[in-house]
């Protein structure tokens, strides 16, 4: 028998990001969202969500971009500082936290320079949604660290080692092993 447990953020796993954007001044900011996805294949888009009251929220209205930047789980401190600490009352988080930041080569918007993987994106749509707004941007480039990039240009996860958060239970956990290939393992099952 299954329990009902209301309306709750219960669809996980999340990656863990850093959203990074530039404020008014220049400077770099980023906060951390654990409610992050691609959105969309052509053009390839990525979307995060932002409450309005975050700083990050202005900044993106006002350049237009946002960089989406995946730890790994040895960042976790790092990540969860830079949720837990507003840019509006720590304008200097990314200095105490110790994460160097470098401009983005096709968006105005820094990469966390720590983070294995960066992703430009330009924004091309926004959707209110109540507590949060839903922010559309295509992807305009990802960097990945050249250790994790295997030889047939995936990824190497396992070494990657990608930050999950779980909403409902505040815990950041880690990947576990493969299960089966995509495409392939449904192919088992066929018509009668």
């Amino acid at each position: 028998m299954k329990k009902q447990l209301g309306s709750k953020p219960l669809l996980f796993p999340m990656p863990a990001v850093m959203v990074g954007t530039y404020c008014e001044d220049g400077n770099p900011d980023a906060m951390t969202a654990a409610w992050c996805a691609i959105c969309c294949e052509k053009p390839v888009c990525a979307g995060v969500a932002v409450r309005k009251n975050r700083m990050t929220f202005a900044n993106i209205l006002q350049t237009k971009a946002f960089t989406l930047n995946v730890p790994s789980t040895s960042q976790t401190a790092e990540v969860d500082y830079v949720g837990i600490v507003s840019g509006n009352k720590e304008p200097e988080k990314l200095s105490m936290a110790k994460l160097d930041t470098s401009r983005s080569e096709r968006v105005n918007a820094p990469i966390i320079d720590a983070c294995p993987v960066n992703v430009e994106c330009r924004l091309v749509d926004q959707m209110e949604l109540g507590s949060h707004t839903w922010f559309a941007g295509e992807i305009m480039e990802v960097h990945v660290d050249e250790k994790y990039v295997l030889e047939n240009g995936k990824l190497d996860v396992r070494g990657l080692d990608p930050l999950i958060y779980i909403t409902s239970q505040s815990q950041y956990f880690s990947l576990g092993d493969p299960v089966a290939d995509a495409y392939s393992i449904g192919k088992k099952i066929k018509k009668g």
